[in-house]
C-alpha cells in the first residue's frame, strides 16, 4: 500500500465527495476515482459505498481512516527527524535523573537515542531530585528523569512508564525466601527513606502508596551520609526500589518484588527549550516503543564514567 494512495484516501474519507477531494489533492477527478479503485483493488477490500447522491465508508474504510492518519502522521514524523538528523552537524544535551532512576528503562533510553543520534552528546548527571528541579529552571539540564510524584507548574512532565517495586530485607527477614510479597505484609516492619529533599517524589510516592493499603509503617528518615542497603543488612529497616534498579546483590540483604505495586517513572523540562536536539531527545523518548522490553542492567553499569 503506497502512501501516495493512503494519503488520497484518507482526503476523500473525511470529505465523502470526490469532487472536493481532487480540488484539496490539486488533481482532477477520474485520476483519483482511479486511485482510490487502485488502493481497494490492492487491498481487496471495498473501502467506499457510492451512489448518484452520496459516497459513504464501509466497515473497513472507517478502520483504514483511524489507521491511516496514525500511520501518516508517523511517517511525516520520520520524515521530519531523518531531515533534522541530516542538518544537524553536532550537538550536545544535558540529562539529570534521579538515583532510584538507575533503572531497566533509562539505559535503554541512552543507549537507542546514541544509536539513531550519534551526533549529540549526551552529559549525565545523577543529582537529588530538588535540585533537579532548579537545573531544568536555570537551563543548567536540559531534561530531567524523576521518580514517584512530583508537582512544579514551572516545567511539562510526562509520565513515561511504572517501574515494579521490590522491597530490600535483610537476608534473615521472615520475608526474604519468598517469591513476591504484598504490600500488607510491610504493615509492621520500619521503613527506610530517603529525605524529601533528596527524593521527594519518592518518598510522596511510597507513603501514598502505604496509604492507599490502609498502612501506617514506621518511616525511618536516614541521614544523606546513610548509605540504604547497609542499613539494611543492619536491621535497622526495610528499603523500598525499583526492581532495576538493584544491579548487584549487597551482602547481607535480598531483594524481593512487591505484587502490583509499580512507581511512575517521569520526564521534565522547560516549556521553552526550542533547541533541536532536545526536541530529537523528548519525541524520542515519548515513543512507546522504546520502552516495551525491560532490561535488568543498571545505568551504571554503561555509563563506567559516572559515580
Amino acid at each position: 500500500m503506497k502512501l501516495e494512495k493512503l494519503k488520497a484516501f484518507v482526503v476523500v474519507a473525511d470529505e465523502l465527495n470526490f469532487r472536493k477531494s481532487a480540488e484539496i489533492l490539486g488533481m482532477a477527478q477520474p485520476p483519483l476515482t482511479r486511485l482510490i479503485a487502485s488502493l481497494e483493488k490492492d487491498l481487496s477490500t471495498k473501502l467506499f459505498e457510492r451512489t448518484t447522491r452520496q459516497v459513504q465508508l464501509t466497515s473497513a474504510g472507517i478502520y483504514l481512516l483511524k489507521s491511516g492518519k496514525e500511520i501518516i502522521a508517523q511517517a511525516e514524523k520520520a520524515e521530519r527527524e531523518v531531515r533534522a538528523i541530516g542538518k544537524m552537524r553536532s550537538g550536545k544535551l544535558s540529562v539529570s535523573f534521579s538515583r532510584a532512576c538507575f533503572m531497566a528503562s533509562l539505559p535503554v533510553i541512552i543507549r537507542e537515542f546514541q544509536n539513531r543520534f550519534p551526533k549529540i552528546k549526551l552529559e549525565l548527571q545523577e543529582e537529588r531530585s530538588d535540585k533537579i528541579l532548579k537545573g531544568l529552571k536555570s537551563g543548567r539540564y536540559d531534561v530531567g528523569f524523576l521518580d514517584g510524584t512530583i508537582a512544579d507548574s514551572e516545567l511539562k512532565n510526562r509520565a513515561i512508564r511504572d517501574e515494579a517495586l521490590g522491597v530490600l530485607l535483610p537476608d534473615h527477614h521472615p520475608l526474604a525466601k519468598r517469591k513476591f510479597i504484598e504490600i500488607k505484609d510491610l504493615k509492621n516492619d520500619t521503613i527506610i527513606l530517603h529525605s524529601k529533599k533528596e527524593a521527594g517524589g519518592f518518598y510522596n510516592a511510597i507513603l501514598r502508596l502505604f496509604e492507599l493499603s490502609g498502612i501506617r509503617p514506621n518511616i525511618y528518615v536516614k541521614k544523606e551520609k546513610e548509605i540504604c542497603p547497609e542499613l539494611v543488612a543492619s536491621g535497622k529497616g526495610l528499603s523500598l526500589r525499583i526492581s532495576g534498579s538493584h544491579p548487584s546483590h549487597f551482602p547481607g540483604t535480598e531483594l524481593v518484588p512487591i505484587r502490583n505495586s509499580f512507581l511512575p517513572v517521569s520526564v521534565f523540562w522547560l516549556e521553552e527549550n526550542e533547541r533541536q536536539e532536545f526536541k530529537s531527545f523528548l519525541s524520542f523518548v515519548t515513543e512507546k516503543d522504546i520502552l516495551r522490553s525491560k532490561e535488568s542492567e543498571c545505568l551504571m553499569e554503561i555509563l563506567p564514567g559516572l559515580s
